[in-house]
């Protein structure tokens, strides 16, 4: 790695991006790089993404730029269509991913990547539970990103996997990742138990589809070890 990150951050319409760019990928007056890394958006719940960064430069990948955008409302913004909250108190969830996408896409992606001189060379969609949902329902939706890394993926969620058997991809993907927890199936929740065959059923679709795809069951239940689970996702993608 050559010296330090150079980071910044700036809003989007509630969301918060810290875009972390090697110093040596970087301008001289700018953290903008010169695009010949490949850049990672990472939906995060808090913090900025450090740790997963860290943790990814642990397992030995290459440089990237990551990108960790926190959204307004991680429960709304990162689910495809509305569905009743989990628990009898719960708020539903309220399926704004299509605003959210038009957002990254109209917005975050070229304040990330504005200054480069040219497209990077890939782009990974990255995200665990709801965010690993919104990556994989972003390949029916968009042809912006190459790879998608899902890390316990929420896909469990209602008529998903109806939707993605019925649906093309907006641009096939050159790699997808999806990984779950051992005991993440077993839970109070109706909803909740469905993820381990949602989960099946989305990688046999990918694989049918030719997407060279990767699944990795890890220990423990969906709280364990987040920041691992996603660092090996995007680990596995940029080593593609």
């Amino acid at each position: 790695m050559g010296g330090e990150d150079i980071i910044r951050e700036f809003e989007a319409r509630g969301n918060h991006v810290t875009v972390h760019a090697p110093a040596h990928c970087a301008g001289e007056a700018s953290p903008a790089f010169s695009g010949e890394v490949p850049v990672v958006y990472l939906h995060v719940h808090d913090g900025d993404g450090s740790e997963v960064l860290r943790l990814c430069r642990e397992l030995g990948c290459r440089d990237f730029v990551l990108a960790a955008i926190r959204p307004r409302c991680w429960n709304d913004d990162l689910t495809p269509w509305e569905c009743p909250g989990l628990f009898a108190d719960d708020a539903p969830f309220a399926g704004k991913a299509n605003e959210q996408l038009r957002l990254l896409e109209s917005e975050i992606i070229p304040r990330v990547e504005g200054d480069a001189p040219r497209k990077p060379e890939q782009r990974v969609l990255a995200g665990y539970s709801l965010a690993g949902l919104f990556a994989t329902w972003a390949c029916f939706n968009s042809a912006s990103f190459g790879c998608i890394a899902s890390a316990s993926g929420s896909l469990w969620y209602p008529d998903f996997t109806d939707y993605a058997a019925a649906s093309e991809f907006a641009c096939k993907p050159a790699c997808a990742y999806f990984s779950l927890g051992s005991k993440e199936a077993r839970t109070p929740s109706r909803l909740l138990r469905n993820v381990a065959q949602g989960t099946h059923d989305v990688v046999e679709l990918f694989e049918a589809r030719g997407v060279p795809t990767a699944f990795e069951q890890n220990p423990g239940n969906h709280f364990k070890d987040p920041a691992p689970r996603m660092a090996k996702g995007i680990a596995w993608a940029l080593g593609r």
